[in-house]
């Protein structure tokens, strides 16, 4: 009830929106980046991200397990995060007609000292040459076919949310408590036309290659609208089942090697352990079993303002609280709204909350959510680097006492906050 209750509300302010006449598309926030060489039927370029901050956050009622114990972690989280960067390589072949992308993680949250390979693939919109494939054209001439190892064209979170240090796309310092992104080897065809657009894919359904006879394949769909100036809408599910045994499942909720951007919050370290994935955030399941839908919804109500919200809700299976070992079944539902205000050409305003909302923690009895505010600025210094603060604030509550693997081994059910300010500054070109 609560959920449709949610929905309903989240489609009436929609429609209230819809009659403002502006430009609100389908995010595209792909890089230019800078042109290195080109030949007659190749352009290469290349780009970079880099990424700074420092942060003064608390936190209160935290304790992690580790080590066979609970611990508790400093409650002064002071002082300048690692620096991280992300580098881009992309070839153009032909007029615009093969995509060839793929990109490293310099330095991640996880692992600050070691280079981790993150998305390669190829997006073919016509076959040039004298290639047996050209046969196929005439049917590129209404879909493009992407395939290789990328990310899931899951809700908007791609094209909205910071990856590591691609910082730009985000108007706030962190992401929404729950922002869905994970890569796989995979295949997407997608119809793009001038108002609406169509995906269908599939994926190996894990992170990496995958040849246990345990591991299924993933699927998903997408739909996107914008017929209406101001208004887009889209609709995304994605679903995979693998059997019981398979060692590594889905990523799509709990791959947070692109960054939470607060250091040290809710873990017990931040170093090459791995103590430092995605802290503070939210990841649902272990994978095995996930099946998930997300609407999206982005306006644009006059000039310089953005209002842009999601719901979306999911089910799989997941880590026992007391016992990693054990799972049992999850139920939750996430949404975030956000608005953005310009007051000139290269300064703004920003607000977001989201929330996460167990049903169901592997037991029926073990409810609760997690929900974070954010509010900040973003000023352009130049078009290439961005400066943002932002105030931040973070909260569980409803979970039993000794629930963890919802924050990683935070014990959620000890009511655990953190609070504090967060100053960024971002490179992007």
């Amino acid at each position: 009830m609560k959920t449709i209750k949610l929905l309903i509300a989240g489609l009436v302010l929609s429609l209230g929106f819809a009659i403002a006449p502006a430009e609100a598309q389908k995010p595209d926030y792909d890089r230019k980046g800078i042109e290195i060489g080109s030949t007659d039927n190749l352009t290469f370029k290349m780009g970079l991200h880099s990424v700074g901050r420092v942060q003064l956050l608390t936190q209160n009622n935290v304790r992690v397990w580790g080590g066979g114990e609970w611990n508790t972690p400093d409650e002064q989280l002071f002082g300048m995060q690692t620096s991280f960067a992300n580098l881009e390589f992309m070839m153009t072949i032909g007029d615009n007609d093969i995509d060839i992308f793929f990109d490293g993680l310099l330095a991640t949250q996880r692992h600050p000292s070691q280079w981790w390979g993150n998305n390669g693939y190829m997006y073919i919109r016509n076959i040039p040459g004298n290639s047996f494939l050209t046969a196929i054209n005439p049917l590129l001439k209404h879909i493009d076919i992407k395939a290789g190892n990328f990310f899931a064209d899951f809700g908007e979170h791609q094209y909205t949310r910071t990856i590591n240090a691609d910082a730009h796309r985000n108007p706030l310092v962190g992401n929404p408590v729950l922002a869905p992104l994970g890569s796989e080897p995979g295949m997407e065809i997608i119809l793009n036309k001038d108002s609406f657009g169509l995906m269908v894919g599939a994926g190996i359904g894990a992170p990496e290659q995958d040849f246990q006879e345990a591991r299924g394949y993933s699927f998903r769909t997408k739909l996107w609208l914008d017929m209406i100036d101001g208004v887009y809408f889209s609709g995304s599910y994605y679903t995979v089942n693998h059997d019981e045994g398979v060692l590594r499942g889905s990523n799509l909720f709990r791959r947070e090697r692109h960054g939470s951007s607060y250091g040290g919050v809710w873990n017990l370290n931040n170093d090459n352990s791995g103590g430092g994935e995605g802290p503070g955030q939210v990841r649902p399941g272990n994978g095995r079993e996930v099946s998930a839908w997300e609407i999206n919804g982005i306006f644009e109500l006059f000039e310089g303002n953005k209002l842009s919200a999601f719901i979306g809700q999911g089910n799989g299976t997941g880590v026992d609280p007391n016992n990693f070992s054990q799972a049992g079944d999850e139920e939750w539902t996430y949404y975030s709204f956000e608005g953005v205000q310009f007051l000139g050409d290269s300064f703004y305003l920003s607000a977001r909350y989201s929330n996460v909302d167990y049903s169901k923690f592997v037991t029926t009895d073990n409810d609760g959510n997690v929900s974070r505010i954010q509010a900040g600025f973003g000023s352009f210094i130049t078009d290439n680097i961005l400066l943002k603060a932002e105030y931040v604030y973070q909260k569980a509550s409803g979970f039993q006492e000794g629930t963890t693997g919802v924050v990683t081994s935070v014990d959620v059910g000890m009511n655990p906050t953190f609070q504090g300010l967060m100053l960024e500054v971002g490179v992007s070109f």
